[in-house]
């Protein structure tokens, strides 16, 4: 599960790299790479039913265990990693004419922090079973003691997901500009030619620094660094991790 994802979260970040020169076909066979995947998981544990906890209902397991808890965490976890990598696939073969490249990474920090959201959420009902245990009235006092311990965690963690998807909307929402357009004298200057896509200028801006760059290729660069290509001066004061696309490999335990 582990290499499944790596290699559809490296395949997928490389494609948006490549901006309206991605290819159909490889983005498809991520799609269909990682739902052949979770198929498979889901077929061979049919019988207990791990789909239920993608939705927050039980699965079908007669006693729960640690191992059986990380297990059953783990998989989940992974599927909704899969189902993640999957929108923003969607999101990237989107033609120009719907959503422009430029915008695509806002998209994609939406996606990625509502999913964090999500994966923070689905483990609970699974631990709350694990801590009460199958018999809760033989360790009330222990169970109810970790219970409370368990969603105070929770709940700052949960809180901190909320923020983090609130200011991901906000940025959605908000105009994206760096720099302003570039006139045909300053474009002339920087040799008509953009440093990033080493092609001629489109809808070029010019940043404080008075680089000149295409407007899409700065919006992608701008997605994964905050400082000038040339001359590394500072041009955004926040970077916002997951704008080029890469889904979070961290592990959802509790």
């Amino acid at each position: 599960m582990a290499s499944t994802f790596a290699y559809a979260n490296s395949a997928l970040r490389d494609q948006i790299s490549l901006k309206e020169k991605r290819s159909i076909f490889m983005v498809f066979w991520i799609l269909v790479f990682l739902a052949g995947n979770t198929l498979y998981l889901l077929y061979t544990f049919n019988s207990q039913q791990l789909y239920n906890s993608l939705i927050f209902l039980k699965p079908n397991l007669d006693k729960l265990d640690f191992f059986d808890l990380m297990w059953m965490v783990g998989i989940t976890d992974f599927v909704l990693k899969y189902l993640t990598i999957a929108l923003k696939c969607l999101v990237l073969v989107l033609p120009k004419i719907i959503l422009a490249v430029k915008s695509k990474g806002k998209f994609y920090l939406v996606i990625e922090e509502i999913s964090q959201l999500f994966r923070s959420l689905v483990p609970i009902q699974l631990w709350y079973k694990y801590i009460m245990g199958d018999d809760p009235s033989s360790s009330y006092f222990l169970g109810g003691s970790l219970l409370i311990m368990y969603s105070l965690c929770k709940s700052f963690d949960i809180c901190g997901r909320v923020g983090s998807v609130t200011r991901a909307v906000k940025v959605l929402c908000a105009p994206q500009s760096y720099g302003v357009r570039a006139s045909n004298q300053q474009c002339s200057e920087a040799g008509n030619i953009c440093a990033i896509c080493q092609a001629e200028f489109r809808e070029a801006v010019v940043l404080l620094c008075q680089h000149v760059f295409c407007e899409e290729c700065l919006c992608l660069w701008f997605d994964r660094e905050k400082t000038c290509p040339l001359c590394r001066s500072v041009a955004v004061e926040t970077l916002r991790c997951w704008k080029d696309g890469t889904t979070s490999a961290h592990f959802q335990v509790y």
